[in-house]
């Protein structure tokens, strides 16, 4: 057996022991090799070789994606996201939704909320971008932060939480439009979706202390209102806060719009569901 094919079959346990098959991170990985090929510095160059011939693939400084036998690939982003993502995160907006099957748009981009900074992940054409955010608004659902185990809050988001991410944060990567069509997709599949989504927003704007705010349930008022009518609408309304300043629909875009005077949000983009915002 060559130094490289013993560091690669070595590389493989560790990825095994650690949790993450397939996928090794050589600052951890190689100690275990090391001591069997003649010390660290040897480990490493075998791996160098291992890289350059591509029977590894690099996705970053440490961070490496293993063939099985075969010499195929069965590492997805979500693998590598769950590998190297401070705990506790949260997979949300567009690739939530494409996860959970209530949009046919393919996110490129992925949102990944974390507790700190974090290096984005690039893999064969998709991103993993992280979100540095207040630890109590990382979670996966309602059912999760009620169950409090430390399994249910990392993951994909829930539809309704991954909804209101992408209405407030315009940067995750969701038309106004796509996040309408998600929404009606979700309710005409179960009724009792805007229930849930009422919940989630509850607890959204109870969870974000300091970043504050009643601006979820503002936004998501009035898309309801707009969608399913004022009845259906009318859970939010206690939720909108007395604060009288107007909030855009869509944060960080253009400032003019008509304003909302019910939910004092100005409508900064269109609302026509026949055409992309």
């Amino acid at each position: 057996m060559t130094i490289e094919d013993r560091v690669l079959r070595d590389l493989h346990r560790a990825a095994i022991a650690h949790g993450r098959r397939g996928i090794a991170v050589p600052s951890i990985d190689l100690d275990a090799s090391a001591s069997q090929v003649g010390g660290r510095a040897v480990a490493q160059q075998a791996l160098k070789r291992l890289v350059q011939a591509q029977r590894v693939l690099r996705v970053r400084r440490d961070l490496l994606v293993l063939p099985d036998s075969t010499g195929l690939i069965g590492v997805e982003l979500a693998d590598l996201v769950h590998a190297v993502a401070p705990r506790p995160y949260v997979i949300t907006a567009g690739a939530a939704l494409q996860h959970a099957g209530l949009t046919d748009q393919h996110y490129f981009a992925w949102a990944v909320l974390v507790p700190r900074e974090t290096s984005e992940v690039v893999y064969r054409g998709q991103t993993a971008n992280f979100y540095a955010t207040d630890q109590t608004n990382i979670w996966v659902s309602v059912d999760a932060v009620r169950a409090g185990t430390s399994d249910t809050t990392s993951g994909f988001a829930a539809p309704e939480r991954a909804i209101i991410d992408a209405l407030n944060h315009p940067r995750y990567g969701m038309s106004l439009v796509q996040i309408a069509d998600a929404l009606q997709l979700a309710v005409k599949r179960d009724r009792r979706f805007l229930s849930r989504l009422q919940t989630a927003v509850q607890h959204y704007s109870a969870g974000a202390r300091k970043h504050s705010s009643r601006s979820a349930a503002r936004r998501v008022g009035l898309l309801v209102e707009q969608l399913f009518g004022t009845r259906a609408a009318a859970p939010y309304r206690a939720l909108i806060g007395e604060n009288r300043t107007a909030i855009l629909l869509r944060p960080g875009s253009n400032t003019s719009g008509s304003l909302d005077r019910t939910w004092r949000v100005s409508v900064n983009a269109h609302l026509d569901l026949s055409d992309e915002s």
